[in-house]
């Protein structure tokens, strides 16, 4: 689903909510439009595990690294740890206990990756990884660079030294280890909502390459439509938007449309389909009324 502004982390009620919906929908459909609204769900089940293993990973992380910065205390000056260049800072606490993190990511976007090649496939069985491997993985590079060098590892870097910091000034080691503890746990929801969109953005880039690469140009916006839906997303769902209008969209939160659909936690997503089968599926073609509703909707208040 798309969250309304006032959500910042969806729920697993949210996620199960946007399931339900979506299986709903797939009651009332046959045919091709079945199909792919089976594959979606599927789609949106492995978003869900993602979401719910990096949640659990990072809670994982924060409690090896505490206990390597804990024991590092113990045979190391405070000071020295504090000396520390940026790049070796970051390089012990991915080494103290977020890794894990990175590889687990690494290997959920490759999952989102597998589940929407499954999508492209119900549209044309020939769509598929291999000729865009080489731009996935550069894809999924800068997806986890975005997701830890900018959210997840600065944030535990600036605490860290805080608390090496309050060390130096004669703060027992265990206040200043519990106040970094906080300090962790108070970022989990923003860090948990940059993850969670990042991934479902990496998803929708894939999606976008398969695209191109398959010579394909009107997308179907897929998705489910309830009381919590974005007004942007409202007037679109369900409906064929054509490339053109889509670059006519603006979700209003800065966000590309093509890889984030309504923006930050946004359950939708864009499927490519031919126009054989935007004929045999008997599916909407998004009027311009459509396209102009969705960017009133997106306009911030």
């Amino acid at each position: 689903m798309c969250d309304t502004p006032s959500i910042i982390l969806l729920s697993e009620d949210a996620d199960q909510k946007a399931i339900d919906d979506l299986s709903r929908q797939l009651k009332q459909q046959s045919g091709e439009i079945a199909q792919l609204t089976k594959a979606k769900i599927k789609e949106l089940k492995t978003l869900v595990k993602a979401e719910k293993s990096m949640k659990s990973v990072l809670e994982k992380s924060r409690g090896r690294f505490l206990k390597t910065l804990g024991d590092a205390v113990k045979v190391t000056d405070p000071l020295s740890l504090l000396a520390l260049p940026r790049d070796q800072m970051i390089d012990f606490i991915i080494r103290g206990g977020f890794d894990i993190s990175i590889d687990e990511f690494i290997e959920q976007t490759d999952n989102i990756a597998k589940a929407v090649e499954n999508t492209a496939k119900v549209i044309q069985p020939d769509l598929g990884l291999t000729p865009i491997q080489q731009k996935i993985d550069l894809m999924q590079a800068v997806t986890v660079q975005q997701v830890f060098d900018d959210v997840v590892l600065p944030t535990v870097a600036n605490g860290t030294r805080d608390s090496l910091n309050a060390m130096t000034l004669d703060v027992p080691p265990k206040d200043a280890l519990s106040t970094l503890a906080q300090r962790m746990n108070q970022a989990t929801g923003k860090q948990l909502t940059e993850i969670n969109t990042k991934s479902s953005m990496f998803g929708r880039s894939v999606t976008a390459q398969i695209a191109e690469e398959a010579g394909l140009n009107l997308f179907l916006y897929t998705g489910p439509l309830d009381g919590v839906t974005r007004k942007f997303c409202d007037p679109l769902v369900d409906k064929v938007v054509s490339d053109s209008q889509m670059r006519k969209l603006n979700n209003g939160q800065g966000l590309p449309v093509r890889t984030a659909g309504g923006g930050y936690n946004c359950r939708h997503s864009w499927s490519p389909v031919s126009k054989g089968f935007v004929k045999a599926a008997n599916l909407t073609r998004a009027t311009t009324r459509d396209i102009s509703d969705a960017n009133t909707g997106g306009k911030r208040k």
